[in-house]
This record gives structure tokens, sequence and C-alpha cells, in this order.
């Protein structure tokens, strides 16, 4: 009930009056602008791919993780990769381990879970934009976003940039945004129809048969642009 109230729903932009007349926001008139935790941008990636497990409870799940985790540990430990639906659960049923665990959590400020935590505190690093860019796990959410525009009724790039923006960031481009995301698309198109060999280890695994192997590439790659947003990863 919270989450679907008016209150809750708030904008977090605010006015020089309201400011002025309630600067710390005790009369609840206006949203906190927060960045998501990190199970939670997880959790948004794979459902703006259409790809979430909502199954409750069961064993600990075992997400793709970058090799040499476990270099420094005093001992080696497993990773059975999970395939199937438990490789989109969501994040609080990632297996745990405290001296290594899965690098997407501390990157996005989890706690240690050597230690009593009252409060998650929030960072502004690189190393979380490069995260977003670069991890496999987001890659392959990019993808499989990218197959859903395929896959969709949409017929023109218009329409399949406005699924893309609804998808990840629940509204509709701007004209601005509009213009610029179909340059975008049609740059993307351009280099990967020259340059094959990287298209074929970015798109998609779906490929319709009247779609092109470059114009595949250049959904996942506006996805990429989408997911790896600050927009896409904040509580507005």
């Amino acid at each position: 009930m919270i989450v679907t109230s008016a209150t809750y729903q708030q904008t977090s932009i605010v006015s020089a009056e309201l400011i002025t007349r309630d600067p710390r926001n005790r009369l609840l008139a206006r949203q906190s602008r927060i960045r998501l935790e990190a199970e939670a941008i997880r959790d948004s990636s794979i459902q703006s791919a259409g790809v979430l497990s909502t199954k409750i409870g069961g064993r600990g799940v075992y997400p793709p993780q970058p090799a040499g985790i476990y270099v420094l540990t005093q001992q080696k430990k497993a990773w059975p990769e999970s395939q199937g639906n438990d490789r989109f659960r969501r994040g609080m049923y990632i297996f745990f381990w405290r001296s290594s665990p899965y690098p997407l959590m501390p990157t996005f400020d989890a706690p240690e879970a050597s230690v009593t935590c009252t409060r998650r505190s929030r960072s502004n690093t690189p190393l979380q934009a490069l995260t977003l860019a670069n991890d496999r796990s987001f890659f392959e959410f990019a993808q499989l976003l990218a197959e859903k525009i395929l896959q969709s009724d949409a017929t023109s790039d218009t329409d399949r940039i406005r699924l893309a923006m609804q998808r990840t960031l629940a509204r509709n481009p701007t004209p601005f945004e509009q213009t610029r995301l179909q340059a975008f698309v049609d740059a993307q198109k351009t280099w990967y129809a020259k340059n094959p060999q990287h298209a074929k280890t970015v798109a998609p695994d779906f490929l319709p048969a009247n779609w092109e192997l470059s114009d595949a590439a250049a959904w996942t790659a506006l996805s990429r642009v989408l997911l790896n947003l600050d927009e896409f990863i904040t509580r507005e």
C-alpha cells in the first residue's frame, strides 16, 4: 500500500517556496531522491528485460560473475553458475560468501556480512557506472531487453525507442531524447554493418528472419545506454 500511495509516488522535484516552508520534508510534500540499493538495481534491470523470476524461497542462486574473484581468498570457493529461471531470481537470493561477496553488492554499497549493519550508506563512484556498462550480467540483461524490442509489435524505430523507454524509465521520451536516441541507433547500425564480427558478439541470440545482425546489435547498444542511465538507478 505504501508504494501505491499518492505520497510515495510524488516527484522529488521541489519548488523554492516548498524548500523555504519545509526544508526537511517533514510534511512529505515531495519524494526523496535516492539511488536504488544493489539488489534493486539488478532486479530492475531483469524486470526491464522481462525475465525476472518471482519465485519465493528456496536455495541461493549463483548469477554470472567475473573470473578471478577467489584468487586472493584463503581457499577456492565453488560458484556453480545458475541457469534457467534461477539465473534471473531476485538479488536477495544471491549466495553470499562473507570473504568474497558477489561483486555487484559491495560496488553498490551492500553491507558486509561479518558485522552488524544498521544503515546502508550510499556512495557515487566511477566503478558503479563501469559495472552497469560492462558487467556480464548487465550485458545479458541488455541483450534480453533488445530481444523484447525485436519481438514487439512496434513497426518503426520511433515506436521501438518509445517501448524501450517505457520498459526502463516508465515514461515516453521527450522530443529531444527521441531525436538523440534515434541518431544513436542509426550510428550503431552503420558501425555494426561495417563491423559484422563485432555485431555477432553483441546481438541477442533471438534474431527475427527480417532483421539484420547489425540492427539487432544496435538495439542491444541502445538497451545498454538506457540501463546505465542515472535515472534508471535512481528513485526520483
